[in-house]
């Protein structure tokens, strides 16, 4: 986890400004060949705004520093529990020191509990409503429980008590985005622009809306205002990256730029979950495993419960041999996301290609689990693609089951010099005859 609140807020206390920019809201959740779109939190970006911290809130800021730094190294250390503890004795020690809510905040939200998470943030604005991070945090809680109507009430309700903080504007219009309402969003854009036209952070809203309504080169042209303001603004250039992707289908010169821009975001953020996640699903697309299985590690230590990360690196081990690590992977995905065809279709395809599993199962029952796990996969999906594919999978490990058979049954009427073909040994977890792969 980056210090960059805390060492930004500690040199903000000396000249009396800070800002923060928002997070992009989308993230993939799925396998490579399926993405969709998910929301995620993530600490915003400082830029500059003014602000004047009253003399309480700057003592219990600089008192509280130290305990919030040793409070993260903590949860660096995958000791979110002792982080979280730490945090809220700090948070009662000083309460005026708004980041040490918000980041408390931000540590429940890995845990997950969104309830004290929304709490946190909830205490955060208390001490210092400027600090409209936290609201943005509030409303991304809202968009990814898929309450985008509660989002947009959420931010109206802060913008009401706060009409003077000008920033709050951005977290209405993060709400408006993801409620699909994207005139809206371009409309208030626009508006708050007359007011503010060098606000990179406002160009970035207004890029985002034209995306989503597949303005694509309208929102590269808005996107590159952005950035000529900002250059280093890591939200910005993913959704530069992301507005190639959808431009390369047309132009192809632009694919070698979309790995590119998001190298660049990666080096601004090295924890930028959702600019990680499209690197790694380009790694893996282009049979990079080895790249593709260390982003896609990296994914899993920031966010533990990433259902998409989970597929994909199994998928990826599959490729190296690494069978049992992957059944465990997507036996985790499935525990996190039960009803998400992804996990059976990858289940189904780790169990057809058996010669890299080197699990202790006979030949017949891992066809049958494939079978039943491709079954699951079609009944799941919706879109007749889908259920194209997991029909033909599903034929296929037919014609694997019978064709085992027929060699069990020839076997048995002839007789074999090695033990039962579906049997299995201690040291061998593959049947000694009759074995049969299906890629």
């Amino acid at each position: 986890m980056k210090r960059f609140f805390l060492i930004v807020l500690i040199a903000a206390i000396a000249s009396t400004s800070w800002a923060c920019a928002s997070k992009d809201q989308k993230n993939t959740e799925t396998a490579a060949s399926h993405t969709s779109k998910k929301p995620t939190t993530t600490k915003p970006k400082v830029t500059p705004s003014k602000t004047t911290f009253a003399n309480d809130t700057v003592k219990d800021i600089e008192a509280a520093s130290a305990d919030i730094e040793s409070a993260l190294q903590l949860a660096d250390s995958n000791q979110l529990s002792a982080a979280i503890t730490s945090l809220q004795q700090t948070t009662k020690t000083h309460p005026k020191a708004f980041i040490a809510h918000y980041d408390l905040g931000l540590l429940y939200e890995r845990k997950p509990d969104m309830a004290m998470a929304r709490s946190a943030y909830e205490s955060a604005l208390g001490a210092e409503p400027n600090f409209y991070p936290a609201l943005l945090a509030l409303v991304r809680i809202d968009i990814r429980n898929g309450d985008t109507g509660k989002a947009i009430q959420t931010a109206n309700q802060w913008i009401a008590r706060h009409e003077d903080i000008f920033n709050y504007n951005y977290a209405k219009i993060e709400a408006l985005i993801a409620d699909t309402q994207y005139e809206s969003a371009i409309s208030q854009c626009r508006a708050l622009l007359k007011t503010d036209e060098a606000n990179a952070r406002l160009r970035y809203y207004l890029a985002s809306a034209e995306f989503e309504k597949k303005r694509y080169r309208l929102a590269d042209f808005i996107v590159g205002e952005s950035l000529e303001i900002a250059p280093n603004d890591a939200e910005a250039l993913f959704l530069r990256a992301r507005i190639y992707d959808a431009l390369s289908t047309e132009e192809v010169s632009l694919i070698p730029k979309i790995a590119s821009t998001l190298d660049d975001v990666i080096t601004l953020n090295p924890n930028y979950i959702e600019a990680l996640w499209m690197r790694a699903n380009i790694y893996y697309n282009a049979s990079n495993y080895t790249k593709a299985e260390e982003l896609y590690r990296h994914i899993l230590q920031l966010d533990p419960n990433h259902v998409g990360a989970h597929i994909n690196l199994a998928n990826t081990l599959k490729t190296v041999d690494k069978g049992p690590e992957a059944e465990k992977l997507l036996a985790r995905a499935k525990e996190l996301a039960p009803q998400n065809a992804l996990v059976d279709f990858a289940f189904g395809t780790l169990y057809l290609n058996f010669e890299i599993i080197q699990l202790p199962m006979k030949d017949m029952d891992r066809l049958k689990l494939a079978k039943q796990h491709f079954e699951t996969a079609e009944s799941l999906w919706t879109s007749s693609e889908d259920k194209a594919l997991a029909k033909g999978y599903i034929r296929t490990t037919n014609d694997a089951i019978e064709t085992l058979q027929a060699m069990l049954d020839a076997e048995a009427l002839f007789g074999s010099s090695s033990d039962e073909s579906d049997s299995s040994s201690d040291d061998n977890t593959e049947s000694s005859s009759g074995s049969l792969r299906v890629d």
